[in-house]
């Protein structure tokens, strides 16, 4: 978040919040205990789809910027057409590459930066 531009005040807010979550149980309509994940919040909380689409934008921003510097080349479907190196749907993604090993090698380094900073 900070690489997108977010103060870091908002950046830590945003981490206390994935790091303190914690889940009740609804027993007979009352809510009894509480669980707290080791790993942060999961798809179906309230704040998941905004926290979703920061990380996805980075993903994005590493995928252009991949292609940028000609590590990595996307598919075109006519000639004249822009490059297409990524498709982002819902919590989807598909990756349009050339299939050699630079490529490959490339795919895999921004999927285990993604991998880590998510």
């Amino acid at each position: 978040m900070l690489r997108l531009g977010f103060c870091s005040t908002f950046v830590n807010w945003v981490m206390c919040l994935v790091s303190s979550v914690s889940y009740s149980f609804l027993i007979n309509g009352a809510p009894k205990g509480f669980v707290r994940p080791t790993r942060g919040i999961h798809q179906g909380d309230p704040l998941w789809p905004y926290l979703f689409l920061l990380c996805a934008e980075g993903l994005s921003c590493m995928m252009k910027d991949a292609e940028e510097r000609k590590t990595l080349f996307g598919i075109r479907i006519s000639r004249e057409s822009p490059s297409i190196n990524h498709i982002l749907f819902a919590v989807d993604t598909m990756i349009f590459s050339t299939a050699g090993i630079t490529e490959g090698r490339e795919v895999k380094r921004i999927l285990e930066v993604y991998e880590s900073a998510s």
